[in-house]
């Protein structure tokens, strides 16, 4: 088999998406299965990368205001064209509704393909932290449109599959997200690390991007009312980058610290530094950095809201609060730090919560819907002709 992907995302930018697909190609270099990368190319610091069932076809792309790291790119059709012709794939696989990812949909159409799509951002609950709403009637219309023409539209999970259901997608299925459990657990922990950021206090940490739809003016809420509270004994942690971060600065707390990007073993010596995983964003399709935090042994507290209610379950392996309480937030993060026992009961179920999602099993689901589609695009073939 060979897939093509179309991805407005990919490394070196950092995110969930990134994430996955670093880890779907290497599952893919594993199984033999030749495949095609379409992406964007980051101030020209990514050229195109060849294996020996790789290759990565990059283009130069804009900046947009609300995600200045990331880049849009409208490739040529015709350029598109070649390539794929040149490649022959028997699937097409869209990750992003945008830029490359319209052309990949558009390639799929025009030569009667297969067409896999997956959804992983709802940029129409964004709108709201961007002065935005007003976009939303036509945002909501594009997206029903452009997934109409998919085979199968997979949901990151169960929450955003049934919200996708009430908007009237169809042709879903869930494909999931795992965990590395070498690269993310209790024995990165670095003491001379906790010491560089907060000299021993107590450490609560978020990691992803700092962006207002994250939800992290509670996260600061938060801080203020701890170092009130509690002052000199708890610093906030912000590992990620964004523009959310002049707001951060500008806030002038002196129980916070921002670490930029972190990648690979500082990124896994981070979470297992911390003593407590704060999450306060209700936005998200499913939250890879919880399921990360929670394999490194942090206990995690969140809102439940969102794909990660999927995984989390209040006072067993998290403790959750409804989206947007800022207070109700805070108060769990009190919890944290004056309850030991609870935080060790909560990082013990939430590792054994982690570790029980394998990624190669869900590979191996994904790869199934991939022959499922060729299968049926065959079956449908075969009717037409007869």
């Amino acid at each position: 088999m060979r897939i093509a992907y179309f991805t407005d995302t990919f490394a070196p930018e950092v995110n969930g998406v990134t994430n996955t697909l670093s880890k779907l190609g290497t599952y893919l270099d594993g199984k033999n299965v030749r495949h095609l990368v379409f992406a964007p190319d980051y101030d020209g610091q990514n050229p195109h990368c060849d294996s020996s069932h790789r290759k990565v076809h990059r283009f130069k792309g804009i900046t947009t205001s609300i995600s200045p790291k990331s880049r849009l790119a409208f490739p040529s059709f015709w350029g598109i064209d070649e390539i794929c012709d040149n490649f022959m794939p028997d699937v097409i696989h869209v990750t992003t509704e945008f830029g490359i990812g319209f052309r990949g949909m558009r390639y799929a159409q025009s030569r009667n393909i297969p067409l896999v799509m997956s959804f992983h951002t709802d940029y129409c609950k964004y709108l709201k932290y961007h002065n935005l709403e007003f976009m939303q009637p036509v945002l909501e219309n594009y997206l029903a449109w452009f997934y109409r023409s998919s085979a199968r539209t997979l949901a990151p999970s169960r929450h955003t599959l049934g919200e996708l259901l009430r908007k009237g997608y169809r042709n879903l299925d869930i494909w999931s997200r795992g965990i590395d459990a070498d690269t993310f657990n209790p024995g990165h922990r670095d003491e001379t690390l906790r010491k560089t950021l907060g000299g021993g206090k107590f450490m609560f940490l978020y990691v992803g991007r700092l962006s207002a739809e994250k939800s992290l003016d509670m996260l600061l809420h938060a801080a203020a009312a701890i170092e009130r509270r509690y002052p000199g004994r708890a610093v906030f942690v912000f590992t990620g980058d964004g523009p959310y971060i002049e707001t951060i600065h500008n806030a002038r707390l002196p129980n916070t610290v921002c670490t930029g990007f972190q990648r690979g073993a500082d990124l896994s010596q981070m979470y297992a530094s911390a003593d407590c995983f704060a999450f306060p964003s209700g936005t998200e399709t499913f939250g890879n950095v919880v399921l990360e935090a929670m394999a490194s042994g942090l206990p995690v507290a969140a809102v439940a809201g969102g794909g990660v209610t999927d995984f989390l379950s209040h006072n067993d392996n998290a403790l959750l609060c409804e989206p947007e309480d800022a207070e109700a937030f805070a108060d769990n993060l009190v919890l944290m730090m004056e309850n030991e026992n609870l935080r060790s009961r909560l990082a013990g179920n939430g590792r054994q919560t982690a570790l029980s999602r394998d990624w190669n099993c869900i590979f191996d689901g994904l790869f199934d819907v991939y022959l499922d589609a060729v299968e049926k695009d065959c079956r449908y073939s075969m009717r037409k002709s007869a």
